[in-house]
């Protein structure tokens, strides 16, 4: 005779999906077993629309059928790393748990992983539980690979900067005299696999023997996505021209002979840049000027308007990647420097653009001339560098 007929010790309410003491547990195994009283919440089956991917940055569709729920009742979903890096909330859009409601023995809820341009070769499992995020699992998927999506395209130039000029221009054999280079200037590229907002950071290293023949003119720096110009600050207004936004550092960052920036991307982000650009010169910050003032060194004038947006009066122009592809405008044209008379050698000093959002394979353009005379040259593997944080 059934305990809960009252006629075997004090009657007890039962619930479908537990029971406690021998009494209740055979009650619930025979009418599971029979098909008869207790109903027994099952979820019987879970469907994902991408079958045993999960894709990052689209949406995966699971389905469940259930047997023994009401309408509104709701269970619960939780995902549950099987292999790969540790998971948090922010590795899907949802979170890693959530309930849905139950209609005709039936719910979905759509997940969409969120990319993150890393290889994390994660495998996991959607589990549907009663009760609470921490209740009994219900049923489960099989394993899901979560795949990556695919890594931006471009050089990690966040990490550590990475060395952008062309070569080292003679000034002294070019001119053939003292004066300012009025030759044409070098475009060295980059491409940045960087995603989300940031910031161009550019670092002038010094290298020549004599410090003053280190003054490196930068003429602009532009952005290009595809063959689209999508930024471009063109230095050459004493005002900084499109480049106005600019900031610079005020200080000498100590520096050795050995190749390489004295500072990474990470540490130059934490400086001060309080400091508006200007013509005013001296050791450790740029400066705006259409001449150094140092012979050999430095360049006559920068360059015109053409490369600017067109919303800053320029023609979108993209400047051509090599030596010599663009001339001079004229000697009353701006440009940015690194003043260097009185620096201390293997320093470095940085600039950094306004905030710019980036997509992840961006070409970086930086229009420059490495010049200097025939016995105090410049290392042009060790003198001009790009980054992006």
């Amino acid at each position: 005779m059934r305990r809960n007929s009252g006629m075997i010790g004090q009657r007890i309410s039962t619930t479908t999906d537990s029971a406690s003491g021998a009494h209740d547990l055979f009650d619930n195994c025979n009418g599971e077993i029979d098909g008869r009283w207790p109903i027994v919440k099952k979820v019987t089956t879970i469907s994902n629309s991408n079958g045993t991917t999960f894709p990052e940055g689209s949406t995966s569709t699971f389905s469940i059928t259930t047997e023994g729920f009401n309408n509104d009742d709701v269970v619960y979903w939780t995902i549950a790393n099987v292999s790969g890096t540790s998971l948090s909330a922010a590795d899907f859009d949802l979170g890693l748990s959530g309930s849905i409601t139950i209609t005709n023995n039936a719910a979905s809820v759509a997940i969409k992983p969120t990319p993150d341009g890393l290889a994390e070769n994660n495998v996991v499992k959607l589990q549907i539980r009663l009760g609470s995020i921490s209740g009994r699992i219900l049923n489960e998927t099989g394993n899901l690979t979560v795949t990556d999506a695919a890594l931006p395209t471009g050089t990690d130039i966040s990490s550590s900067f990475y060395e952008i000029s062309n070569r080292f221009i003679n000034s002294q054999t070019y001119m053939n005299s003292s004066a300012d280079y009025n030759g044409p200037y070098d475009v060295g590229e980059v491409q940045t696999d960087f995603t989300g907002t940031g910031r161009v950071y550019i670092g002038v290293k010094i290298t020549a023997s004599t410090t003053y023949y280190n003054d490196i003119p930068i003429a602009g720096v532009q952005v290009i996505s595809g063959s689209t110009l999508v930024a471009s600050w063109i230095f050459n207004t004493s005002t900084g021209g499109s480049g106005s936004g600019w900031r610079t550092h005020t200080n000498q960052i100590s520096g050795t002979s050995t190749q390489g920036f004295p500072v990474t991307p990470a540490t130059a982000s934490g400086y001060a840049y309080g400091t508006t650009i200007s013509e005013t010169t001296n050791v450790g910050r740029f400066s705006f000027r259409n001449s150094t003032g140092s012979s050999y060194t430095g360049a006559d004038g920068g360059i015109g308007d053409a490369y600017k947006l067109s919303a800053d009066g320029g023609s979108n122009t993209l400047a051509t990647v090599g030596n010599g592809t663009i001339s001079q405008n004229s000697s009353t044209t701006y440009y940015c420097y690194r003043e260097t008379s009185g620096s201390t050698r293997w320093t470095g000093t940085v600039m950094r653009s306004p905030t710019y959002s980036f997509s992840g394979g961006e070409y970086i353009r930086v229009i420059h001339a490495l010049t200097g005379p025939t016995n105090y040259q410049m290392d042009p593997d060790d003198s001009l560098y790009v980054a992006v944080y």
